[in-house]
């Protein structure tokens, strides 16, 4: 055997090595880094429009600014044209959301707050990014679509609503049932989630932070760029009324 032939099977066990361990580690990371929801609290009795109307209106009572950033909302129709234009289903509950409000703008020079440190993505910009990090992962090699399956592979299936930019936000799974935990809010750094029965649960959070004041835009940095303060005791014991942590 010569030596390129050695260091040529030494290179395919090494891809092997990988590889399986890729395999191993998404399990593990199915477990760890992306739990199952634990039990939830029940599903809000108010309808989505109900929600959506009384967040709407604390927004333009307490925060106009942030109200003000919104874009409009977006016709069943063209959701449908996005699904089939990337292959996903929607929740319907996420649908009523970007028929409320079609996320935020978001100017060259800075990012719009949403909630705190969040920006409400546009459902086609949603869209498309999750189709370049996929066809980005088509395209790799086989070695490093192993090690993103080790790192990352738990992450991709999901579809983020409200983003952080760094990795961290508020996110769906159309490959989970809502009891299993398709939606959630993750702070990666800590592998801390919090799991939501539904839509419902998440946008009526939203609209008591903003009601309790546990979020309430900044003082003195208005009008550019717009960014929110958040009560942290405060918000905490809010979303523990809408949904469950994974830390407790």
């Amino acid at each position: 055997m010569t030596r390129i032939q050695k260091i040529g099977i030494g290179i395919l066990i090494a891809i092997v090595v990988v590889t399986a361990a890729g395999f191993w580690g998404k399990n593990k990371a199915q477990t760890f880094l992306y739990p199952l929801a634990p039990p939830m609290p029940p599903i809000v009795s108010q309808s989505m429009p109900e929600i959506l109307a009384n967040l709407e209106s604390v927004l333009k009572t307490n925060a106009p600014q942030v109200f003000a950033t919104l874009r409009p909302g977006i016709s069943p129709e063209q959701i449908s044209q996005l699904e089939q234009q990337y292959h996903v289903q929607v929740p319907d509950d996420v649908k009523a959301i970007y028929e409320w409000h079609d996320g935020a703008r978001q100017d060259t020079n800075y990012i719009v707050d949403f909630i705190p440190i969040h920006r409400f993505v546009p459902l086609e910009d949603m869209l498309a990014d999750k189709a370049g990090q996929a066809k980005a992962t088509a395209t790799a090699t086989p070695v490093q679509r192993a090690a993103f399956q080790v790192f990352a592979g738990y992450r991709k299936n999901w579809y983020c609503l409200f983003d952080d930019g760094s990795g961290n936000g508020y996110f769906f799974d159309p490959t989970r049932k809502p009891a299993e935990g398709a939606l959630f809010s993750v702070f990666v750094e800590d592998n801390d989630f919090t799991f939501f029965p539904s839509a419902k649960n998440l946008m009526a959070g939203i609209a008591r932070c903003y009601e309790q004041g546990a979020y309430r835009v900044k003082s003195g940095d208005l009008p550019l760029p717009l960014q929110l303060d958040e009560n942290f005791d405060l918000s905490t014991k809010i979303w523990k009324e809408f949904g469950a942590s994974n830390q407790e």
